[in-house]
């Protein structure tokens, strides 16, 4: 059975990082002397994806990760995109004041003069230090409030509507759209796949026994609320944090740009088994979103 979030490993002229070649190289070399020396691509293929699994999950907190997950909606890569850009003024502002200061404490340490120069007043220096800094947060506000305020934005009329419920501690997803009647509706729990049942490739308090299908390339409404204590429904790579308040509707649009597994946690705390309450989210093509949902979550009608 193929798995979604490997088909780009199938791509020919796909570039990986020079950090996982490396780690792939030095396993391929224990099943058989490298891949250099082995000319059947479909048996590197099947170890290329079995290290896959077991070095790098889809969509997922890395080991010893510093950066964020790739952006798979608009709303990330303006995230991340801000992010660079706010990082570029950091880095100027950090080697100006950097400079300064040990120019400052080479240049007047008390070795070389043993009495300090007083300077009373620098009318230079105090209309630059004014100027400056209040043009900085100029640069970092308007790109800032513009991503914040689309990030606030609702689709009026999104293709589909999901209403994410929160328990502790799991959650309901609800698909309203298919909603004929309250007898017949596409409703379904959300579990955390317990340490001893994991399968290979599956990470570790993340993977759920119901996943989330949504089509990718398509406007989305997520209504999230809790049927108990405070919740929150995240998703790192897709830039969605919404909080679940007792008693009110929250609500998101997300556009899933790519196809694959996307992986987020409960970011509210809400009791003792706070951590164990993953949210998984699959991306899959348009044409095969109607098959999914039939298979997986209403199998009876399959």
């Amino acid at each position: 059975m193929p798995i979604p979030c490997l088909s780009w490993l199938d791509q020919p002229n796909r570039r990986f990082p020079s950090s996982f070649i490396g780690r792939a190289r030095t396993s391929l070399s224990f099943f058989g002397g490298g891949a250099e020396q082995s000319k059947k691509k479909a048996k590197k293929m099947i170890v290329l994806k079995w290290l896959f699994l077991t070095i790098a999950p889809c969509d997922a907190a890395e080991p010893w990760q510093l950066g964020s997950q790739d952006a798979a909606t608009p709303m990330m890569q303006g995230i991340i995109d801000l992010h660079h850009d706010i990082f570029f003024f950091l880095i100027l502002i950090f080697v100006f004041v950097s400079r300064i200061l040990v120019r400052a404490l080479w240049h007047f340490h008390y070795s070389k003069k043993k009495i300090p120069q007083r300077i009373v007043h620098g009318t230079t220096i105090e209309i630059l230090w004014t100027i400056f800094p209040s043009i900085i947060p100029m640069f970092i506000a308007i790109p800032s409030f513009a991503l914040l305020y689309s990030m606030d934005e609702v689709v009026v009329d999104p293709a589909m509507t999901i209403k994410a419920i929160g328990h502790q501690w799991y959650r309901t997803y609800e698909y309203s759209d298919y909603n004929s009647s309250d007898e017949q509706s596409l409703t379904f729990d959300s579990y955390t796949i317990p340490e001893d049942d994991l399968e290979l490739g599956q990470s570790r308090l993340l993977e759920v026994d119901n996943r989330v299908v949504l089509p990718a390339k398509t406007h989305l409404r997520i209504i999230v609320t809790p049927a108990d204590v405070p919740h929150s429904w995240a998703v790192p790579s897709s830039g969605v944090k919404c909080d679940a308040v007792p008693g009110r509707l929250n609500q998101i649009s997300i556009l899933v740009q790519r196809e694959g597994v996307y992986y987020g946690q409960c970011s509210e705390i809400c009791g003792t088994n706070h951590a164990f309450t993953p949210i998984v989210v699959e991306a899959v093509p348009r044409k095969d979103y109607g098959s999914r949902v039939s298979n997986q979550l209403i199998p009876g009608e399959a």
